[in-house]
């Protein structure tokens, strides 16, 4: 049994919300270069797996950039995020702070968006005949 929702719309979100999240990383306002070299690495990965439908390798590869860039997207989006209060001097009349507040909405979106990519990445690994493994997970008190 598995998913046939296509992964090409998912990719195609995702290319729109790294360049949104990116643009106020252009003017120097809350994220680093690596936040865009990241999120455009998994939609590099993306096309690939969308192009070779035959290959199971990228597919796999695919999941892994999206399950390590959630939790980068997490880490990027609480070390340099400062906080929804207009900083004059960084702003100067504060009419940048709306595009930056667009920017990091997007981030975030795309930080969550990348959760049902993920689910969809993995259906599609196992349509292409990837093995998961089944995890039993079992907490002992004692």
């Amino acid at each position: 049994m598995g998913c046939n929702v296509p992964l090409w719309p998912f990719i195609l979100v995702h290319i729109w919300l790294s360049v949104t999240g990116f643009q106020a990383a252009q003017a120097g306002h809350w994220v680093t270069h690596s936040y865009a070299w990241m999120n455009f690495t998994i939609v590099a990965l993306g096309c690939w797996t969308v192009g070779q439908k035959e290959m199971k390798e990228n597919c796999l590869m695919l999941v892994i950039s999206l399950l390590l860039g959630f939790i980068f997207d997490i880490v990027f989006i609480a070390i340099y995020y400062q906080g929804f209060s207009c900083n004059k001097a960084v702003y100067g009349n504060c009419s940048g702070h709306s595009e930056y507040l667009w920017s990091y909405i997007m981030a975030i979106i795309n930080c969550l968006f990348k959760i049902a990519t993920l689910i969809i990445a993995i259906c599609e690994y196992k349509n292409r005949g990837g093995d998961v493994p089944k995890v039993k997970a079992s907490v002992s008190v004692g």
